[in-house]
């Protein structure tokens, strides 16, 4: 399923539709903090952009963000999947998750929030669904803004992508304090700024067309530990050393001597700053005759972007890692392990159909055990392999006819059906926007639930239906079963969790987790409702017209 980068058209945005955004208590403190930083309105940096690729990856989102919430407007200095560079903050979802500086505010579906049910990026052709935003919180406590996701469809982020959200935001906090203290620092060393200190952040120098210092600002000086009387008049290649004057600057240099713009990257070793990566600008200067009459050099200080840079590379090279740990284990259930519980299998139901005879009864009785074993291994292998290869499935949104499911089920489940005297019932039933495989399996594990958790001497009976609500479809999966106490409903959809022993009641407690990720591929849900004794009701809760459908 692919996702376009979302666009809204300002003039488009009805602003009266939309409830008046909050403010937080220390806003006008907030605001000059955000101000004091000087971040708003500066290029894109790749440290800010990986960041949001980042957020995006972990969290499966099509736009990720690194917003910052100024006075009138929302300005993001990084933006993943969305074009726009700002837009007004009243329809900023944002403006509110910066209220609660201490928790990642999420959002699963925008239309049931009256925050921004009226929102026009909710009701409008963006048709935002889903948001979450950590805040972006200084050392003193401002938030500044967030990192945020948001996607075209409503979901959940499980514990581990939130906190990975909150990483992102201590991360982006650590970049934008670091250029607020190199900002201090350059406005103490230059209260008087000569000609070619425009800004104290960056190394700047005026050089002359027979490569002779002519200017050089305090930030040089205070990189090479020297005075203006030691560089002022001496050459380049005197001060840098001939080779890499030869090799690295004068190559770039003669380009802006020749009137072209150039710049270059290189690690430098400063006597004041140790080894540092500096981004290097060449631009020529002309007289008022238009004459060329030498070269400005801006350099600016990397080092602790390259540093952030790497660090991001090192997280994006173990998630990389992990998935192919996961293809291996994939690998492992799919072909290792098969083999001998395949082995296992077939020898017993030899010993069973050969030589039960010849056994005496606690052996045949151990026997059984051995079999019954192996099959339910087989099947956890199974529904293993099933759950982790749902990962890498892309989903497939069509229309999708229940009652040619239904179908199929009976067939997958007439040998459960035949035993338990049991019946599933489907009646004609609305087409939905699914993917037909997926469907299919949540479908028959739950049908197989139903009919598999029967009362004793009720012939169990699983009806399936299908009703329009609210924007989303629901399929309702009931059954007369044995019901599931209230305590126990919201941890039936863990993975391995069971209620029952295989004594009563086989399984492996895989088949719930399973539906869930299913329902959540999907970007919608699955709830249960149910009261023991009498029955179960599990309802897969799916958008009646995916947002995703209309990107295609």
């Amino acid at each position: 399923m692919r996702h376009r980068g979302l666009c809204y058209n300002l003039a488009t945005l009805e602003m009266s539709t939309m409830l008046t955004h909050p403010l937080p208590a220390n806003e006008p403190q907030r605001l000059a903090r955000l101000h004091g930083l000087g971040i708003l309105d500066t290029l894109p940096q790749k440290a800010f952009d990986d960041i949001s690729a980042l957020a995006r990856l972990i969290c499966g989102t099509p736009v990720a963000l690194v917003s910052l919430v100024d006075q009138d407007r929302q300005w993001f200095k990084s933006s993943v999947g969305m074009q726009e560079r700002e837009t007004p903050r009243a329809v900023a979802f944002c403006s509110h998750a910066i209220l609660e500086p201490e928790q990642v505010m999420v959002v699963e579906d925008l239309r049931l929030d009256q925050r921004f049910s009226g929102n026009p990026f909710v009701t409008g052709h963006l048709s935002a669904r889903f948001y979450a935003g950590a805040p972006i919180v200084t050392a003193d406590g401002f938030a500044l803004g967030t990192v945020c996701v948001i996607d075209q469809q409503a979901r959940t982020l499980h514990p581990g992508q939130l906190d990975a959200l909150q990483r992102l935001a201590s991360l982006v906090t650590s970049l934008l304090e670091h250029e607020s203290v190199r900002i201090e620092e350059a406005r103490r060393q230059h209260e008087q700024l000569t000609a070619m200190a425009i800004s104290g952040l960056d190394l700047q120098v005026y050089i002359d067309t027979q490569y002779v210092y002519q200017h050089v600002n305090d930030t040089f000086l205070a990189y090479w530990g020297c005075t203006r009387e030691q560089i002022i008049g001496r050459k380049l290649a005197e001060h840098v050393g001939e080779e890499a004057f030869r090799t690295i600057i004068q190559p770039q240099l003669d380009k802006a001597l020749a009137g072209e713009h150039s710049s270059y990257t290189r690690k430098t070793v400063f006597p004041a700053r140790g080894a540092r990566f500096v981004e290097a600008a060449m631009l020529p200067v002309r007289n008022a005759r238009g004459e060329i009459t030498g070269a400005v050099m801006r350099a600016q200080d990397v080092q602790e972007t390259r540093t952030r840079e790497a660090q991001l590379q090192q997280t994006v090279a173990l998630l990389e890692q992990r998935t192919m740990e996961q293809e291996r284990f994939i690998h492992i259930i799919s072909h290792d392990l098969r083999e001998p519980i395949n082995t296992v299998n077939n020898f017993t139901s030899l010993l069973v159909s050969d030589h039960q005879q010849e056994l005496t009864p606690t052996a045949q009785r151990y026997l059984s055990f051995v079999q019954s074993g192996g099959q339910r291994m087989r099947l956890l292998l199974d529904d293993l392999l099933h759950f982790v290869r749902l990962g890498n499935h892309i989903v497939e949104l069509r229309p999708v006819e229940i009652v040619r499911l239904v179908d199929q089920l009976l067939e997958d489940l007439a040998p459960l059906l035949k035993r338990l005297d049991g019946r599933i019932e489907c009646l004609g039933q609305p087409t939905v926007m699914a993917d037909e495989t997926l469907l299919h399996i949540v479908l028959k594990n739950l049908a197989s639930n139903g009919l598999k958790f029967a009362r004793r001497g009720v012939p169990p009976v699983v009806r399936i239906t299908v009703e329009h609500v609210d924007g989303e479809h629901r399929i309702h999966v009931s059954d007369n079963g044995i019901g599931i106490a209230a305590e126990h409903q919201r941890d039936i959809f863990d993975m391995f969790k069971r209620l029952h022993t295989r004594t009563h009641h086989e399984g492996n407690g895989l088949g719930l987790s399973v539906c869930r990720r299913i329902a959540q591929l999907h970007g919608g849900r699955i709830s249960v409702h149910s009261v023991p004794g009498e029955g179960s009701r599990f309802t897969l809760h799916l958008t009646a017209a995916p947002a995703a459908a209309a990107l295609e």
